[in-house]
């Protein structure tokens, strides 16, 4: 029984470890004035400042939307551990009457990155899916990220995993290609649909795909950065 246990920690110990470092706070709203609420959070970092956010953004999503000013802030920090401190800070339901005025919160989540991931915002196709390995379908979008690069587009891949998700995100993973602009990430899908080597990198990483719930493109941007 002691050996089985220990063979249960190492094989556990391994799939966390496969993990990069880092965790993003989530918080999806519906937003009255949608740029009104980016320059306000512009203009009034403090809350960043108090939760301890190493950096903070936006994104508007504007294909795919469930309902008008969908849009989510997000928050950067080193660990879970700041990650959920950090939302021990700050209740969004319990703000200002400025924020409130300005938008209506929908829920919040903390979500892990899978794989190594630049930081760098732009136009994101996001995926929300359900997968049947994980760790082999990171494999696959680390592939994929380098043969599409090789091939001349500037596309950031991320894979993250939903933690205190609620019923929104339990169960899912969020898959994210992002390209500098709305153009550039076009051009990534044209080059695909036109019969692109890379394409054959995602279509092999289907097969640890049981499920796409919901696909939407959407626009980022950093809104803070710690001093």
């Amino acid at each position: 029984m002691k050996n089985f246990r220990l063979v249960c920690l190492l094989a556990l110990s391994i799939n966390i470890m496969s993990a990069p470092e880092g965790a993003f706070n989530t918080l999806m709203v519906k937003a009255k004035d949608v740029n009104g609420y980016i320059n306000f959070m512009k203009e009034n970092p403090e809350v960043f400042k108090t939760i301890g956010s190493d950096v903070a953004g936006v994104c508007v999503t504007s294909l795919g939307n469930d309902y008008p000013g969908q849009m989510f802030v997000w928050n950067a920090f080193p660990s879970i551990e700041k990650a959920f401190t950090a939302s021990d800070l700050y209740d969004p339901m319990n703000t200002s009457s400025d924020f409130k005025q300005l938008r209506t919160v929908m829920y919040a989540a903390t979500f892990k990155p899978l794989k190594d991931f630049e930081l760098r915002p732009g136009s994101e196709r996001l995926w929300r899916i359900k997968l049947n390995n994980w760790q082999k379908y990171v494999e696959k979008m680390t592939e994929l990220e380098k043969a599409l690069n090789d091939a001349g587009h500037d596309i950031r891949i991320g894979v993250f995993s939903p933690i205190g998700g609620g019923s929104a995100e339990t169960g899912m993973f969020h898959l994210r290609a992002v390209g500098n602009s709305s153009a550039e990430t076009g051009a990534a899908i044209d080059d695909y649909f036109s019969g692109a080597s890379w394409g054959r990198v995602w279509d092999a990483s289907q097969e640890y795909v049981d499920e796409v719930v919901n696909e939407t493109l959407e626009n980022c941007q950093i809104v803070y950065t710690a001093e």
